[in-house]
């Protein structure tokens, strides 16, 4: 139940960010979401890091936790972007978005910390953003 409630939650995710009108504005159209970054990417840009999910399921109920880790990068010169991006992203993760763009029925969804670096090339800001999920019943 663990890892299908995990990879349907990470389509989910992936299909919201994608079709969001403010993530389309501020990634593109198509929106730059990539596992893994091109080797010359166009920025700004998101990236999807480290998945954690857990049965915390009782009885006959269904029910795992997960936090998933979102990167954003930015070349803007200040902090400005990254917290705007920031900000879209979170707004465009909701249970009700989740859970109507995927097979699974998302009970929760909160973001838990975010922060903004400066990337070791000097020039790149990098935006960290954990979002946690609780997802119950069975994924078809």
């Amino acid at each position: 139940m663990i890892t299908d409630h995990a990879e349907a939650l990470a389509k989910a995710v992936h299909a919201v960010l994608r079709d969001d009108f403010h993530v389309q504005d501020s990634f593109g159209e198509p929106p730059r979401l990539y596992d893994a970054a091109p080797e010359d990417p166009v920025f700004p840009y998101l990236t999807y890091g480290a998945m954690r999910s857990e049965d915390i399921g009782a009885d006959e109920t269904p029910l795992s936790a997960h936090q998933m880790t979102l990167h954003v990068w930015s070349r803007y010169a200040g902090r400005a972007e990254v917290l705007t991006l920031i900000r879209r992203v979170s707004a465009a993760l909701t249970a009700e978005k989740l859970t109507a763009a995927g097979d699974i029925a998302v009970r929760s969804a909160n973001p838990i910390y975010s922060d903004i670096l400066r990337a070791p090339d000097g020039f790149t800001r990098h935006g960290v953003l954990r979002v946690s999920f609780t997802a119950q019943g069975e994924t078809p």
